[in-house]
């Protein structure tokens, strides 16, 4: 019987996809993401389908990405709902409840 020594140095997962690294929602903040989304919809006085678009924009942050929550989000100014300024409140409560994971 040979002994080999040490074996050469193998990784012990792969990522085959590369590094597609994407910013997703924080998920040890999520609650406080909640709190924080619903308080902003109320003071944009957003009555009618408030908690829709909140359920939506924490699904796209949860599972898809911050691009396409940023891509809702416009398409819900482009509708007359929103103005450039609360657009660009929603845009930074994203940013800053996001995580590149």
């Amino acid at each position: 019987m040979k002994f080999r020594g040490n074996k050469p140095f193998k990784p012990k997962r792969s990522n085959p996809g590369g590094n597609a690294r994407r910013q997703l929602l924080d998920m040890g903040r999520e609650k406080y993401f909640r709190f924080d989304l619903d308080d902003m919809l109320v003071d944009f006085k957003i009555d009618e389908n408030k908690n829709t678009i909140a359920a939506t924009i924490l699904n796209k942050m949860t599972s898809q990405s911050m691009d396409d929550a940023l891509e809702y989000i416009s398409r819900i100014k482009d509708s007359g709902a929103l103005d450039d300024e609360k657009e660009g409140r929603l845009r930074g409560l994203l940013i800053r409840y996001s995580r590149w994971r």
